[in-house]
């Protein structure tokens, strides 16, 4: 009897280089991060640290004081304060957001940022909004504290967060070059927590929250519920601290904003959400965010 054995194929052993990567900017240390929304008259302390201070006008206007320059940034604008150099902020009868973010890099490369100032293109604002959004998750960050020396972790940060924040600071800074040298590079109501709770006010919230794109009378949700105008709204306001209209407004705001995000005319977005016209939606957009839809859409947050 024969027996057909297989032969041993031989393995290839071919050979692979590393290729090790070029460093072109490495961010440290992150120090602080501020979003602050001071009052218009506001004047900020001279200061002088030993690490870089990147500072974004995101509403408005102000004027940043360093060394022997005077440099006002308008909405869209950044500035890059170099180490030990005294500086302060400035508010221009104006009341404007300022978002800072301190960090130390010990490249060459960061030299060529010393006290200078850019527009941000749109497509680069992506990396400012993820700054912002992971030190909002990651880092207890105070409403508004110009003092602030020490950022302190959350008892449960995003997972990966401060990686993503030296990332998105190290791609910003490294774009912001390449166009300098010509080489251009291409609800706050968590609606999920109680969609299955039997509690009254967030029974109330979920039927606001399934008509954000219509209208809905508070007669319509007392004959759902089955109870009185006076109760509804005493019970609401006391459990909540808003009106049950004022809870109507801000889900559909909170809507709109994701709407702008996702580049929706504003004419569009005011008639699928049931806003009279567009001044309105616009009056209340401010109510709400402190912007207007233009300044929340060039902003951000």
């Amino acid at each position: 009897m024969c027996y057909n054995i297989p032969m041993k194929k031989a393995t290839l052993k071919k050979q692979f280089y590393m290729h090790k990567i070029a460093n072109l900017l490495n961010v440290q240390k992150i120090v602080t991060i501020h979003y602050q929304k001071p009052n218009k008259n506001y004047v900020s302390v001279e200061e002088a640290h030993n690490f870089w201070e990147l500072i974004y006008a995101d509403k408005e206007e102000f004027a940043v004081h360093h060394g022997d320059c005077v440099s006002v940034l308008k909405q869209g604008e950044i500035l890059f304060v170099k180490p030990n150099q005294p500086h302060y902020l400035a508010c221009k009868g104006k009341e404007s957001n300022i978002f800072i973010v301190s960090f130390e890099c010990r490249s060459k490369s960061i030299e060529f940022f010393a006290d200078k100032k850019f527009i941000v293109p749109q497509e680069m604002k992506y990396l400012l909004q993820n700054i912002m959004s992971e030190a909002l998750e990651t880092f207890q960050i105070p409403e508004f504290n110009p003092n602030l020396n020490k950022l302190e972790l959350k008892d449960s940060p995003n997972l990966g967060g401060e990686q993503v924040i030296k990332n998105s600071l190290e791609l910003l800074l490294i774009y912001l070059l390449r166009r300098a040298n010509k080489q251009d590079s291409q609800t706050e109501f968590f609606i999920s927590k109680i969609t299955s709770s039997s509690d009254l006010q967030d029974e109330i919230v979920c039927i606001l929250n399934e008509n954000i794109y219509g209208t809905i009378r508070l007669e319509d949700l007392c004959e759902r519920l089955h109870y009185g105008k006076t109760y509804l709204c005493t019970y609401f306001k006391k459990k909540t601290g808003m009106s049950i209209h004022q809870t109507y407004l801000k889900l559909k705001i909170d809507e709109a904003k994701k709407l702008i995000r996702n580049n929706i005319p504003f004419a569009t977005i005011t008639n699928r959400l049931c806003f009279d016209s567009v001044s309105h939606f616009n009056l209340i957009f401010k109510k709400y965010t402190g912007m207007t839809p233009g300044e929340y859409k060039n902003s951000i947050i």
